[in-house]
């Protein structure tokens, strides 16, 4: 009996010491963006509900890597998690460049529903099957529209209009379909790039417009709405199998929480933000969306076979409600 209470004790104590799990996440937005501000929260959450277990590093500003680096680390092993657009994971995993087509979305809360979605969850797991990793949490990103040094109402305003996008396949596919010269060029040299006029203008959700202070370098905001992005938080598989069934509930579930806050910032945000670049001057103009729906719609076909295996995802996407 007294060798069993030994025993009983050692494996209590045992218990008790076991380390805690240190994590590192990386993304390349400015501290002020909604995307750092909702991973400082979960990593918050999950801190306390862990009992200090689980402890997250929140790497912004492109610390660690360009978005193309933190994502090929966080599924090497390289980083525990990245925050990667969808058009960023497409350049991998080609499903993704479902989320990617111009007006497939109706809003932030269209994305929040489809993330939530039966659909998204076999997503996720064919992506864990065919890459090792996990996404373990999801959001958007905002509402595209184009800043730069002229007013965008039509496609035909973008012939010659070389326009700053991100090193993604699909992201220079829509951009061209749109009638641009799609200019790959990395998130933290944009704003250079739009100052010395390496190019006309650039595609971003208005929240990322203001935290990079691209206002301070463009004449005119057109609000084209061209494409609702999804931002997705891609964990290593080593890094979340070493977690225990209930720390893995605890991440995912912080995690969810720190998504939650991301979307209600992008809502606020797209609701008082046109006022804002007035205010700094800005010229704002709404764009003919018909005439850009028009434009683009051609690409649900081109790119239909990268998502088939999981049938008419159009159809299912426009019937969230």
């Amino acid at each position: 009996m007294r060798r069993l209470w030994f025993v009983v004790c050692f494996l209590v104590v045992l218990s008790a010491a076991a380390p805690a799990v240190d994590l590192r996440l990386g993304h390349i937005y400015e501290p002020s963006h909604p995307w750092h501000v909702g991973m400082i929260e979960a990593a918050k959450i999950i801190r306390e509900k862990s009992g200090g277990k689980i402890n997250i590093s929140v790497f912004p500003s492109g610390q660690l890597g360009t978005e193309q680096e933190l994502m090929e680390q966080a599924i090497t092993g390289g980083l525990d998690i990245a925050e990667s657009g969808a058009g960023q994971l497409a350049n991998v995993y080609e499903v993704m460049t479902l989320t990617e087509m111009p007006y497939i979305f109706r809003d932030n809360a269209h994305v929040m529903q489809f993330v939530k979605s039966p659909k998204f969850q076999e997503i996720k797991k064919d992506f864990h099957e065919e890459h090792g990793a996990y996404i373990v949490g999801s959001s958007t990103w905002g509402i595209r529209h184009i800043v730069g040094n002229k007013a965008i109402k039509t496609p035909a305003d973008l012939a010659g209009f070389k326009l700053r996008v991100p090193d993604q396949r699909i992201t220079v596919g829509y951009a061209r379909a749109m009638g641009a010269n799609p200019t790959p060029i990395a998130y933290s040299e944009a704003y250079l790039a739009l100052q010395q006029n390496a190019v006309d203008g650039l595609e971003n959700p208005l929240v990322s417009i203001q935290s990079m202070k691209f206002y301070e370098v463009a004449r005119v905001l057109s609000l084209t709405s061209h494409v609702t992005n999804i931002v997705h938080l891609v964990m290593n598989g080593d890094s979340y199998e070493k977690l225990s069934g209930d720390e893995r509930k605890i991440l995912e579930d912080g995690m969810a929480e720190g998504c939650e806050l991301i979307y209600r910032l992008m809502v606020e945000s797209d609701n008082t933000l046109v006022q804002f670049f007035k205010d700094q001057g800005l010229t704002v103009v709404e764009a003919d969306r018909a005439a850009f729906v028009e434009k683009t719609k051609a690409m649900s076909d081109e790119y239909a076979e990268n998502w088939s295996k999981f049938g008419d995802m159009y159809t299912y996407i426009q019937g969230l409600k």
